[in-house]
């Protein structure tokens, strides 16, 4: 039995690096990839806070990741050597849902780094080999001059932070209103919310407003683009155009549907993984005529869109601040849960 050095979730509060058995001979469909990048993401923290129950231990965290196709099996059109980055969540590129621009619903997906307490799921890509199922509709061929570190942004928080930013000014299309007229405010400034702020930046509207508690995510928006105070005055007192919650809290959707003007958009793309419910009433927003969106990001359908955001903004620049070996995950997911050292975006070298 060949193995690997991943990162292997054990129970809430606890991931270990350690040695595990090493996917090899892909079946129909399936690639293996050799990981040269992965990432610590947000929702990681999810299941190691225990506030998602349901992973089971042994199960190799993370799905974000980037690397080079080690193997392939049969009927798949990448080859052996191909730079290559993965979404989030697989898709098979040919059901309804992946030809209609919304892979993240696709039939057969399926979540890197989920396996549930009745043995169903996938292993993730914190790890440094992967196997992918559906490869040629999962992963997306790097071009030239994207790294492997922007490719672990491109599937997932690069594609959540321009689907959010994109849906409001989608939603917006009717009001007849030029983009550079547009104000917009970003509810959350971490690496997904500033990905939404360099997104909001790029779409070309004309005022971005960047709201959090950490003044340091604040002050990285702006240097993205973004303005740290004045979205109470927009459009001379009457809200902000469009509101981008990034955050998954009650308060934060709270707060989105109070500085939002008349006729203005919601556009959620936090996971909301609490049992609050919903902070406004079908009256309060049909009192306030306000549209609201949310899901899970379709990234595989957006990922080379996407690429530009990479190839046109400081955005990675800003986001990455802990570029560290594999073997210090559970260091670092400690660090992360507990917001210390200016931690914001870690991704990790499996071969350090």
């Amino acid at each position: 039995m060949s193995t690997m050095k991943a990162v292997v979730f054990k129970e809430p509060y606890k991931v270990r690096y350690e040695e595990v058995e090493r996917p090899s001979d892909p079946q129909a469909g399936e690639a293996i990839v050799r990981v040269k990048a992965c990432g610590l993401c947000g929702s990681d923290l999810h299941p190691y806070r225990g506030s998602e129950a349901g992973l089971r231990a042994g199960t190799v965290c993370g799905h974000e990741f980037a690397g080079t196709v080690e193997e392939v099996g049969a009927g798949v059109e990448l080859v052996p050597g191909e730079r290559v980055a993965a979404s989030f969540t697989t898709a098979c590129g040919t059901c309804w849902f992946c030809t209609h621009s919304l892979s993240s619903r696709c039939d057969n997906a399926q979540l890197f780094g989920w396996i549930d307490e009745t043995n169903e799921g996938i292993h993730g890509g914190q790890a440094q080999f992967v196997r992918v199922p559906h490869a040629d509709g999962t992963l997306m061929r790097l071009p030239k001059d994207v790294s492997f570190e922007e490719g672990v942004l491109l599937g997932d928080i690069l594609s959540t932070g321009y689907f959010c930013a994109k849906n409001a000014l989608t939603m917006l299309a009717d009001s007849n209103i030029p983009p550079a007229q547009l104000s917009v405010a970003v509810i959350g400034c971490g690496p997904v919310g500033l990905c939404a702020v360099a997104s909001a930046r790029m779409l070309g509207f004309g005022q971005i407003f960047a709201i959090d508690r950490v003044q340091s995510r604040v002050d990285t928006a702006v240097k993205l683009g973004a303005q740290s105070q004045g979205y109470e005055t927009a459009n001379d007192g009457r809200g902000v155009d469009a509101v981008l919650e990034v955050v998954g809290a009650y308060e934060a959707l709270k707060l989105s549907f109070e500085i939002v003007r008349m006729g203005g958009v919601v556009s959620s793309v936090g996971v909301h993984a609490h049992d609050k419910g919903f902070p406004v009433s079908p009256g309060q927003c049909y009192d306030k005529n306000v549209t609201f969106k949310s899901g899970r990001c379709p990234a595989r359908s957006l990922m080379s869109e996407v690429s530009q955001l990479v190839k046109t903004t400081d955005v990675v620049r800003h986001i990455i601040s802990h570029r560290v070996p594999l073997a210090a995950a559970a260091e670092m997911y400690e660090q992360f849960e507990a917001q210390k050292d200016g931690i914001l975006k870690v991704v990790f070298d499996p071969w350090a």
